[in-house]
């Protein structure tokens, strides 16, 4: 059997970057009129956790990011086929394995002007590098504190060494009026919806094999609210579980991101929870 990548980790080494230059820096780096003095945008930490956000990176921005999940997901449990081929899941066994991933790329364009694209390449488990994906992003800031973006994940990845398929998503980000921070233009409270194919809609072979259903719910979405200065408390559904955690962006005038939660919180998918934490860092050329 080909090796089950946990479907999410690859994106999160990017999750905290998305937030670069669209919060807490100066709104006019974003066109020659200022329509975000007008509105309270989101902070510069993440807003999701393992699903999509709608800000992408722009801006001649590029980063660097790297996830962790610990267990894995059944690396606890025996697997096996029975006679007929089918996959067998039996008792935990052992402590299990971590699961790591790697990201890098790179945005470009003006979300503000016309269209911000954000492209990626992942490594989806660090101790097999020719495990790899690519993602793209095409997001556009809509107004009134809102950007869209559709992308895909999870493409033109090797199909020998993944049985992880292709995503493709729509999703939209909003920072809630009248929920202001201490922060200047920068609202406490965001939401993000979407809807996707893939890793949204289906739940992995293992899953199936542990009686756990075949579909997810195609609809994800997250919840964000700032605790403190650029700190989250975020709540999301990734379209098959439920996970919670902070994303955080410590330094105002240095550029690193981090997540750290607990995924898989109902027994909808996955075998137990876990601990989830990304990192990564940005930096935008003038």
């Amino acid at each position: 059997m080909k090796k089950n990548i946990w479907r999410t980790i690859g994106f999160l080494g990017m999750v905290g970057m998305a937030g670069v230059g669209h919060a807490g820096e100066d709104p006019s780096a974003m066109g020659t009129r200022n329509p975000l003095f007008d509105v309270s945008m989101p902070n510069a930490a993440a807003q999701t956790l393992t699903i999509p956000t709608a800000w992408g990176a722009w801006g001649n921005t590029v980063f660097i990011g790297a996830g962790i999940t610990d267990p894995a997901p059944y690396s606890e449990r025996v697997i096996g086929k029975d006679p007929a081929g089918k996959l067998v899941i039996g008792p935990k066994t052992s402590s299990g394995e971590k699961d790591a991933s790697a990201s890098a790329g790179f945005g470009i364009g003006n979300p503000m002007e016309n269209v911000g694209l954000q492209v990626s390449a992942t490594i989806n488990d660090v101790s097999e590098q020719d495990n790899t994906s690519y993602g793209i992003v095409l997001h556009r800031y809509i107004g009134n504190a809102t950007s869209v973006a559709i992308g895909g994940e999870h493409l033109f990845r090797d199909k020998d060494e993944s049985d992880v398929g292709e995503s493709y998503y729509l999703a939209l980000g909003h920072a809630f009026q009248g929920f202001a921070s201490d922060d200047a233009n920068v609202s406490k409270l965001h939401g993000t919806i979407g809807a996707g194919n893939g890793r949204f809609a289906h739940k992995s072979e293992l899953d199936e094999a542990d009686k756990k259903g075949e579909s997810g719910t195609a609809v994800f979405g997250a919840l964000a609210y700032q605790l403190f200065t650029r700190t989250n408390l975020i709540l999301e559904w990734n379209g098959v579980n439920l996970n919670a955690g902070v994303g955080v962006t410590p330094f105002r005038n240095f550029p690193l991101a981090l997540t750290l939660g607990a995924a898989d919180l109902t027994d909808n998918s996955g075998d137990g929870v876990r601990f989830i934490g990304a990192a990564g860092l940005a930096y935008q050329f003038n």
